[in-house]
């Protein structure tokens, strides 16, 4: 089993500019959802794609979770891999610690994607949170706008 730090290090990068182009995407859509809010005849499609999106965003945190899960294993098996390599055909004896400082950088690259996805997992759970919060903005326009009738 080998290591490519480099094609993981060329896939960080596509990935980080795929998920950049994904939060701008989402940015774009709640902006468009608070803009509705302030019309009261806009609200009922606001809810509509507020709910959408929320759905949306839970099914994506699942995808992403599922390939963590998957990057993790992998992590793990080279970490084996490469304990048992420079337990036994390393040049010069490492001590225990030695040894997981190599491995931790020799698996950085990979480290890092994982990582990558956890931060793009927080963003979904906060742009969650803020059409949560949305839900709440569309019952108090409704209150305010029949309070006016």
């Amino acid at each position: 089993m080998s290591f490519d730090d480099t094609k993981i290090k060329e896939a960080n990068e596509e990935l980080e500019n795929r998920l950049a182009k994904d939060r701008s995407d989402w940015k774009t859509n709640i902006q468009d959802l608070v803009q509705k809010l302030k019309n009261v005849r806009e609200l009922s499609d606001c809810q509509v794609n507020m709910l959408s999106y929320r759905q949306m965003l839970l099914d994506k945190i699942t995808d992403l979770k599922s390939v963590i899960y998957r990057r993790n294993n992998t992590y793990e098996k080279y970490y084996k891999t490469q304990y048992r390599e420079y337990t036994l055909n390393y040049d010069i004896k490492l001590t225990s610690g030695e040894k997981h400082q190599f491995i931790k950088a020799d698996l950085g690259a990979l480290r890092n994607q994982i990582d990558i996805l956890q931060s793009h997992i927080d963003y979904y759970q906060e742009c969650i949170k803020t059409l949560d919060n949305m839900a709440f903005a569309i019952r108090n326009r409704i209150r305010l706008e029949e309070e006016q009738i």
